[in-house]
């Protein structure tokens, strides 16, 4: 697809997004999905729980490096978080993310993996057409995909670093639930999810290049001498059109996490020391 094709399709996209609180609880939500009946979803916001800084006060981590919020906090912010979006703690299921591009496909048989079970193998993606599961995905500066199928009645959801961008994550969670539940990707509607912007996101010139090279298209503009701003927004949609999905069927939100301190937890702002926050997506 050449340049003015892909202008021409972001020109036809949805942009920006929804926000709305409950019971103290923060969410976002992309409009055409949240005017789809037969699902839930959302991506939290960092107030609301229990936690103390830096981790405060929603941090929905359980942590892989240290400082590590403590394990009690961050199951009863999943107990705040679920009441607030009326879901069942028992029904969640959590992506075991490794920045890759890795997509399992579960059920209801998988509740509770990665929270009072043993976390599901390498994975950056989930789909699924059972109502008893909620996808949880996490994230912190990182993108994410939503994906819902109302033909086939079947979800997706995704955490997009630049590793599982670059290698097309969200292409892949189209292509499972083709394979899974025989999903047509016209009929898919999709959105990401808050994430640092280009104009927050600097990398390194190199890193650019291979978005540039990959991608056939700008992802981001130059930076500083040996520098380039990257913009993964532009990434996930481009790849969600190689899929099939229609330009009008795409919601991109457009909402920093960098830029946001009130709302959003960021990784690169306090540079690692920090909560996350939580995709989730589910059939009803």
């Amino acid at each position: 697809m050449h340049k003015r094709e892909y202008d021409a399709c972001f020109e036809r996209m949805n942009h920006g997004h929804g926000f709305c609180k409950n019971k103290g609880v923060g969410f976002y939500y992309a409009p055409a999905l949240a005017n789809m009946p037969g699902i839930k979803h959302g991506f939290t916001a960092r107030y609301g729980g229990v936690s103390a800084p830096p981790f405060d006060t929603l941090n929905l981590s359980f942590g892989r490096t240290e400082p590590k919020d403590d394990h009690k906090n961050v199951r009863r912010n999943f107990e705040i978080f679920c009441a607030a979006a009326d879901l069942s703690y028992d029904s969640l299921c959590i992506i075991n993310f490794e920045h890759g591009a890795n997509v399992v496909v579960v059920t209801g048989e998988d509740c509770g993996r990665g929270f009072d079970r043993q976390a599901l193998p390498g994975c950056d993606g989930l789909v699924t057409n059972d109502p008893r599961v909620t996808l949880i995905s996490s994230h912190a500066d990182c993108g994410a995909f939503f994906l819902y199928d109302p033909v086939k009645r079947a979800v997706g959801i995704a955490h997009a670093g630049w590793k599982g961008t670059l290698l097309r994550i969200g292409k892949n969670l189209v292509e499972a639930m083709q394979h899974e539940y025989g999903t047509d990707p016209k009929d898919i509607i999709a959105s990401n999810g808050p994430v640092i912007c280009m104009n927050c996101y600097e990398v390194d010139l190199e890193l650019g290049q291979r978005f540039q090279q990959e991608f056939e298209h700008p992802c981001g503009v130059p930076g500083k001498i040996g520098k380039h701003q990257l913009d993964m927004e532009t990434a996930a949609a481009i790849q969600l059109l190689e899929a099939g999905v229609l330009p009008e069927h795409i919601t991109l939100m457009h909402e920093c996490t960098y830029e946001n301190p009130e709302k959003l937890f960021s990784h690169r702002r306090i540079r690692g020391k920090t909560g996350d926050m939580a995709g989730f997506i589910k059939l009803t």
